[in-house]
């Protein structure tokens, strides 16, 4: 049996346009994670959590509930945390490794939202969340029935009248569909609080490089570039062939496509890369590794 860890990415709500001050979060909504053999499931989260206490041992030490203490995906991956931390980045893409190691898979769908209030739209934030997650289903199951394999899909917990809204909505498509696919589902997604468990964490993690990518494949001039400039070649062979972000505004993206540097929506544009724009740029990332080090050797 497969298990799906998944969380969401990018922005459920109306988007017009970068910077707009009411509808400008993002242009892309979906769900990301991994997928990995039911026997190894323990043994990633363990890895996982070795890497993330390493990383964050002091915020973890300072914390109330250490054994709950979590850095959110949008937080690991901000452009801030990688200029500060270059070796976030360097961790990152150790676990994806780790994750290849354990037979695992890195796994996103997202719908590119129709641009417009919702009043023009038409389509409430509910709706773009049950669309993206019935397209997810569709598409963790056919990668089961390509392995011969039965999948369970935890997610990140939500609201409870959020719940019990999209379990039904997802319990009627997953009976509702004669394709021989679907019988690979085990049940209807299930929730479990991320503080509490280290699959859901890295899901979270995941879906925090996804938004990144996503948008720069997406916005024009967006600021993540080093999404592609860092993991373009690390992520090439590691997503599963189902992985793809649906397009409203030009030709769909599919698994490794998401991190290449070429944008096929601006094949005249040349993005700025990050560090071409960020004065000092290989200064500060020295100065944070020499300051890391110092500050591992004070703790020796």
């Amino acid at each position: 049996m497969l298990i799906a860890y998944l969380d969401e990415f990018g922005h459920q709500g109306p988007f017009i346009e970068p910077g707009h001050a009411k509808f400008g979060h993002h242009p892309i909504f979906g769900y990301a994670g991994f997928v990995i053999p039911a026997q190894e499931a323990r043994y990633m989260g363990r890895d996982f959590k070795n890497v993330k206490n390493s990383l964050f041992k002091t915020d973890i030490a300072r914390s109330s509930t250490p054994a709950q203490w979590e850095r959110k995906g949008s937080e690991y991956f901000s452009t801030g945390s990688v200029v500060a931390r270059p070796e976030l980045l360097r961790a990152f893409g150790g676990l994806v490794v780790t994750l290849r190691g354990h037979g695992g898979r890195l796994f996103y769908y997202g719908d590119e939202k129709t641009r417009g209030t919702l009043k023009q739209t038409k389509r409430a934030p509910n709706d773009i969340m049950h669309d993206a997650l019935r397209e997810t289903i569709n598409r963790i199951c056919t990668y089961a029935e390509l392995l011969d394999e039965d999948v369970l899909i935890l997610m990140d917990a939500i609201t409870d009248k959020t719940r019990r809204e999209l379990a039904g909505k997802m319990y009627a498509h997953i009976y509702s569909r004669r394709r021989d696919e679907m019988k690979r589902i085990v049940e209807a997604p299930l929730h479990i609080e991320s503080k509490l468990n280290s699959g859901i964490q890295f899901a979270d993690w995941i879906c925090g490089l996804i938004g990144r990518a996503s948008h720069y494949q997406v916005v024009q001039e967006s600021e993540f570039g080093w999404a592609a400039e860092h993991y373009s070649a690390t992520l090439r062979a590691n997503f599963t062939h189902e992985s793809k972000l649906h397009l409203q505004y030009g030709q769909d993206i599919h698994n490794h496509q998401l991190t290449q540097r070429s944008r096929s929506r601006f094949p005249n544009f040349q993005a700025t890369a990050i560090g071409s724009r960020i004065p000092n740029f290989a200064a500060i990332q020295e100065a944070a590794v020499r300051a890391r080090t110092q500050e591992r050797s004070g703790r020796a």
